[in-house]
This record gives structure tokens, sequence and C-alpha cells, in this order.
């Protein structure tokens, strides 16, 4: 892989992985062995979260397909190794989350995923991506329920930042579903204690 092309993006959004795909089986040790390395990646590389997140889905049961997607995993971090997070000093301390789901976006068994991140000022230092425990029956209730998950990590990180002496003022909260906004009336949602 050290003479690959790069790639712009981590995963195609096309391309849907599942179980029975159809394709060669590969060896489980060496898919194991290469997602365990990006999951190790994702402790400084919030941009590839979500793609190891749904290819560590596939552990058990790796094909030819999923071996791809974790290779263009290792194709984009070629081209994006001067990435990275950066943090600077600043006098006014503001928190920042953003939320998102793909609604039924695991083909087996229509689950969506969550996502979310938390930023001070430029610098991601927080984030998530899951499958959700239940199926969502729209784009709306997707996103409610990656916002709820969202909101309760973001209460939990302003009592931790708190307890380390941080004066955490205004905590602003971003979701990007139109259905969801008409609901909540904002586009973000944002508090003080």
């Amino acid at each position: 892989m050290e003479k690959c092309k790069s790639v712009g993006t981590p995963m195609n959004q096309k391309e849907k992985l599942q179980k029975e795909d159809g394709a060669e089986p590969t060896d489980n040790a060496t898919h194991r062995s290469l997602v365990g390395c990006l999951m190790y990646l994702t402790a400084t590389r919030p941009d590839i979260q979500y793609t190891v997140s749904v290819l560590s889905r596939f552990l058990h049961c790796a094909s030819e397909l999923h071996m791809k997607a974790a290779k263009r995993v290792l194709r984009y971090l070629k081209g994006t190794s001067s990435y990275g997070i950066k943090f600077t000093k600043s006098e006014r301390f503001k928190l920042y989350g953003y939320s998102d789901s793909d609604w039924a976006g695991s083909v087996e068994d229509m689950k969506s995923t969550t996502g979310y991140c938390f930023a001070m000022r430029s610098a991601c230092f927080s984030w998530y991506s899951k499958k959700q425990d239940i199926v969502a029956l729209s784009t709306a209730e997707a996103e409610f329920i990656a916002a709820t998950a969202a909101a309760n990590h973001v209460i939990w990180l302003r009592k931790l930042l708190t307890d380390l002496g941080f004066n955490v003022g205004e905590t602003e909260l971003n979701v990007d579903n139109q259905n969801l906004l008409g609901n909540i009336s904002k586009s973000h949602v944002s508090w003080q204690d």
C-alpha cells in the first residue's frame, strides 16, 4: 500500500457493506488486524471514525469487499497524512457540537448510525460513531436519536470541563435535519447553566 494512489474520502458513499455480499471470503485475522490498527488511529483522526465503525461490524465475516473498503481507508490516510488536530489558546471558551445520522444505513437490519463530535474553537476533541439500538422509522427519528445522544454527551462534557476548572460558556449543538429542526424550531440548540 506504500505506492497506492490516494483517494479524497475514506469510504465510497454509494457502497453499502453487508455480511452476505457474494464476494469471496478473506482471511479474518488479516482483516481484524487492519481494522484494529484503524481503530487505534481514530484516537487522533475523527475523520475515519464512521468508516472504521462500519468496518468493525464485519470482523467475523470479512470478504474481499470488506478488505477493499479497509484498504480504501489506507489510501485516504496516505493522501491526508498532514491532517491533524490543532489546539490553540483562546480567551473565550465556547463548546460546539454537531450531530448527524444515516437513516437505515445498515442493509441487514435497517438500523441507522449515530455520529457526533464536539469542538472547542476549531479543534475537535470528542467524537463518536455507533449503530443505533433501535430501527428508526424516519429520518427525523434517526436524527432525533442522534441529537439526544449528543445532548446527553454535552451535558456530561460540560460537567467534566467545569470539574477541570474551565469556565464553560455557551454551548451550541447543531443538527442538520429539516424535520427535526421544525420540531426544535431552531437550527441549533444552545444553553448555559
